[in-house]
């Protein structure tokens, strides 16, 4: 370009259009970073506000619902008050998922806080922040004063105990409980938010800057290149004015832009006014929406459109209406929505349309449906939880009585000897198991079953719409043979197997809990009948479980009311014929039944865990009264007591002091007491009871092994036991004579025995040739019917007493052995 060429540009450019440009657009940014930015600010600290509030108010009323579910008695209170600690602990939002929420009470003390478990239950009435405030006190002050609100402080970052920094919270009191929760936001969070839209806004204005600034460039080049065409640039100036002066009226209307999506509906359908927010909600910019408003509906989830539909024709009056809603975004994901609207009017009242404003509540929402899934389900394996459970089979009875030929079944299933596989490799192996239990069980069902997890290794399973009650059955043994398959983790294998019970339709009118407990029933006959079966319940199992616990009040009472008293079974002396001893023996006299035997409520007893009161009155009361025969009768000095501990006493770690501390009540010496044992007691933890023989031998006191050869205790176990006596159960005894492998038995036993220096006692003898027999194999002791029964206390100091006499042991004992000689004596052709 010449100098001559660019004096004539210079010359005739229109620098005064250059210059109003320049200033409005410097005036605009201006107005823009002072007055939009603080604007905005505070808009975005409000909408940040109003999130934790409606947080805080999902998850008041999550534990009003568990509150609800206490009293309704669906659930204890203290259980209701567990998982609704657990819950809120949980809980994560925010950036990274690290904001989180508290629970103190007015206290106040603290009840949770996920990152300072070292607060928990600790009274914080003088924790301060670095500034000197005493935030807990002031949290209690705004719920007690306001009902809630918002508190300013300087707490930890996060999960970064070292990183101190400010915070705003939102409390609000759960009065049920007295808790206060708590949430709040870190004011360095919102400032980068704030500064990330600062710096767009920026980029924004300074590309409209540059665009402009081109624009201009452009017209003054046009204008100066030819005098010609003066007229023409002076045309266009004035366009560009009039551009510029909609461009101002554009800004304006920007410097009004909310957070929330507000948009104009006009009254013939098409789109007035659509704020730029609408790019972040949907994916979609505002110009989408004016050149298609049909767009708007479009982008609904289709199952909420004829909701949205309604609502825009409820939200045309003055009231309005709101309404929560799901759209797809131009990305495909789904958000939830809420709106406001109501119907928009001008000078005169004339209809301008429909004024809507739109926030996103994605985040809510899935909060809500966490909050929803953690109160129903299981959160180990996943599977719904007992509440769900039960109201799944609340559902399935109401259907069963509206419908006819409908069929459903409730299973009540309980791992077999999974405590043996929690005590050996660990309770995290044992989860492992459960979770893949959870698993084999959803796989082997129908996707309308419903798999709950009852507690601990029980679950639950409601097979739903049955095609007959049989169904369920063969239902049952697919998961029963699902269950027999090994589990393997870590390189460590196990089988188990299940029992189950079963409750199928039609049940009457019961209760779902009572559908539950009937189950229960159900599979605790099958574990009796030998694991890994399954049973029916029928209206005899309740009434037989219902005598049980009947049986077992009264027991209890019987313990407390005196009902249970002592008889004494003599033990004689075959080499010396003489009384050697009692065998001391619970008896227990109903007020109404009379007479229960010991058959029936010994192994209740063991059942019920009333076997260790029950085993200690017995030896108290037993050591009390040999102690008054001793006192009083000069014949009883030598007598010695024997008495049965069960399996549950012998496995008491306080047991010697138990045993020891009757005795000192009684005053006698350890050497007049003898305790029997079961093999299987000894057998069950052989290193554990050859301790405990050992330290009570160390003492004086005897041992004797009851009901030996029932057992599956080995000679070499035998040889280690401190043991002084082996007592031959009954039913060898019994068929010593009709039958000759117990015949070989009983001698072979009576052989160890001796072999080991031990005496052996016959028990159940109640006829002369098994007198004669045992005499004949040397054994020392027999007590059985054939000399006396099990005598009261007072018949049996009688018995002591007649020692000497014409009826007494000894003359007793001589008769039976001379008739046992008078009958070897015999021809035997006699």
């Amino acid at each position: 370009m010449t100098l001559r060429r660019l004096k004539t540009l210079l010359r005739h450019t229109p620098f005064r259009i250059l210059l109003p440009t320049a200033l409005m657009i410097l005036l605009l940014a201006g107005s823009v970073f002072l007055y939009l930015l603080p604007s905005l600010q505070q808009t975005f600290m409000s909408y940040k506000k109003q999130t934790i509030y409606e947080l805080t108010g999902s998850v008041i009323a999550s534990l009003d619902h568990l509150d609800r579910q206490a009293r309704a008695g669906k659930m204890s209170q203290a259980e209701a008050r567990r998982l609704g600690r657990d819950m809120v602990r949980d809980l994560r939002y925010g950036p990274e998922g690290k904001d989180y929420f508290w629970i103190n009470d007015t206290t106040p003390r603290m009840v949770m806080h996920p990152y300072r478990p070292d607060l928990n239950g600790k009274d914080l009435s003088g924790y301060q922040d670095q500034n000197g405030k005493h935030l807990f006190v002031e949290f209690v002050e705004a719920t007690r004063t306001r009902g809630g609100g918002f508190v300013d402080y300087f707490w930890q970052w996060k999960d970064q105990p070292e990183k101190v920094a400010h915070k705003m919270s939102y409390v609000r009191e759960f009065q049920p409980w007295g808790w206060i929760v708590g949430t709040g936001l870190y004011l360095d969070d919102v400032q980068k938010e704030i500064a990330q839209y600062r710096n767009r806004f920026t980029a924004i204005f300074l590309s409209v800057l540059l665009i402009i600034s081109g624009l201009q460039f452009y017209v003054l080049r046009q204008t100066a290149l030819s005098e010609e065409r003066r007229s023409k640039v002076l045309a266009q100036r004035e366009k560009l004015v009039l551009a510029l002066r909609e461009g101002e009226e554009r800004y304006r209307t920007i410097a009004d832009f909310a957070y929330d999506w507000e948009l104009w509906i006009g009254v013939e359908g098409g789109v007035l006014y659509c704020s730029p927010s609408c790019e972040r909600i949907t994916g979609h910019p505002p110009e989408a929406f004016f050149e298609k408003p049909t767009l708007i509906r479009e982008i609904v989830i289709g199952a909420d459109q004829p909701a949205w539909d309604r609502f825009l024709e409820d939200a045309d009056t003055e009231q309005g209406d709101f309404l929560d809603f799901r759209i797809r975004t131009s990305e495909g994901d789904t958000r939830w929505i809420n709106v406001v609207a109501r119907s928009v009017s001008g000078i005169g009242m004339k209809p301008l349309g429909i004024r809507c404003s739109m926030r996103d509540i994605t985040e809510r929402k899935q909060m809500e449906d966490q909050l929803r899934h953690q109160a129903l389900h299981d959160p180990l394996t996943g599977l719904a939880n007992r509440t769900l459970c039960q109201d799944r089979i609340d559902q399935a009875m109401r259907r069963s009585i509206r419908r006819e030929h409908y069929y459903f079944a409730v299973i009540f299933m309980d791992l077999d000897r999974f405590k043996i596989i929690n005590d050996s490799l660990g309770h995290h192996f044992g989860d492992l198991v459960l979770g893949e239990t959870a698993h084999r069980l959803t796989e082997e069902v129908r996707s309308l079953d419903t798999v709950s997890r009852f507690g601990g290794d029980e679950f639950v399973l409601l097979l739903d719409e049955l095609s007959s009650p049989g169904e369920a059955i063969r239902i049952v043994k697919r998961i029963r043979e699902a269950m027999t398959e090994r589990f393997i983790f870590n390189n460590n294998e196990v089988r188990t197997t299940a029992s189950f019970g079963i409750v199928l339709s039609p049940i009457g009118d019961i209760s779902s809990a009572d559908v539950l407990q009937n189950a229960n029933i159900a599979m605790h006959r099958a574990k009796e009948a030998g694991r890994n079966r399954f049973k029916v319940f029928t209206e005899r199992m309740l009434e037989s479980a219902v005598a049980q616990l009947s049986l077992e009040n009264d027991m209890r009472h019987g313990l407390e009311n005196g009902h249970f008293r002592v008889e004494f079974q003599p033990i004689m002396d075959l080499t010396g014929s003489d009384l050697m001893g009692f065998e001391a023996l619970a008896r227990w006299d109903h007020p109404t039944r009379g007479l229960v035997p010991p058959s029936e409520f010994i192994p209740l007893a063991e059942e019920c865990g009333l076997i260790l009161q029950l085993g200690e009155w017995v030896l108290k009361e037993s050591l009390k009264t040999l102690a008054d025969w001793r006192k009083d009768t000069p014949g009883a000095a030598h007598i010695y007591l024997s008495v049965n501990l069960s399996t549950k006493q012998f496995a008491r770690m306080e047991l010697d002091k138990v045993i020891l501390d009757s005795l000192d009540e009684a005053g006698l010496p350890p050497s007049a007491l003898k305790l029997e044992i079961t093999e299987s007691a000894i057998m069950d933890h052989p290193e554990s009871a050859v301790r405990i023989l050992r330290r009570l031998r160390k003492l004086g006191i005897h041992f004797s092994i009851d009901d030996f050869g029932t057992g599956y205790s080995s000679l070499s176990q035998l040889q280690q036991l401190p043991v002084d006596t082996l007592k031959v159960d009954r039913s060898f005894i019994s068929r010593m004579k009709t039958d000759p492998e117990n015949m070989e038995i009983v001698k072979a036993v009576i052989a160890l025995a001796h072999s080991l220096n031990l005496e052996v006692v016959a028990e159940g003898v109640e006829e002369p040739e098994q007198v004669c027999s045992l005499l004949n194999l040397k054994c020392e002791c027999v007590q059985g019917f054939y000399f006396h029964r099990p005598l009261k206390q007072e018949d049996a100091l009688n018995l002591i007493r007649s020692r000497g006499e014409e009826d007494s042991p000894q003359a007793q004992m001589a008769q039976a052995k001379q008739d046992c000689f008078e009958v070897a004596d015999e021809p035997e052709d006699a």
